[in-house]
């Protein structure tokens, strides 16, 4: 499975992200880009999914990009200071998300 995944990034560069998670059940994939600036949130299957994040401008908020736009779509969050803590989760209705653990800087 994360062949195909590396697969299937090699055209999205993700080489240049440094932060980088898969979901639990490998159905998102969350990165950095941009030297970090930018989030990233790639839906692999079907389902929903969110990158959690925060930036060093406001180290205390917590962030998040959703996205609902279906299977082999990404999202991308607007640039901003640089991301030092990412993880990705997997959207579960009325219960808890499934998340990755946290990828730091």
């Amino acid at each position: 499975m994360l062949t195909i995944a590396s697969l299937a990034f090699a055209g999205a560069s993700p080489a240049a992200a440094n932060l980088t998670k898969f979901s639990p059940n490998n159905k998102a994939y969350a990165y950095t880009s941009s030297s970090d600036k930018l989030v990233n949130v790639w839906q692999q299957k079907s389902g929903y999914s969110h990158a959690d994040y925060y930036r060093t401008a406001s180290s205390g908020t917590q962030r998040h990009l959703w996205n609902k736009s279906g299977v082999n779509t990404t999202v991308t969050s607007g640039s901003g200071s640089a991301v030092f803590k990412l993880r990705v989760c997997e959207w579960v209705k009325d219960n808890d998300d499934i998340c990755s653990g946290w990828d730091t800087n």
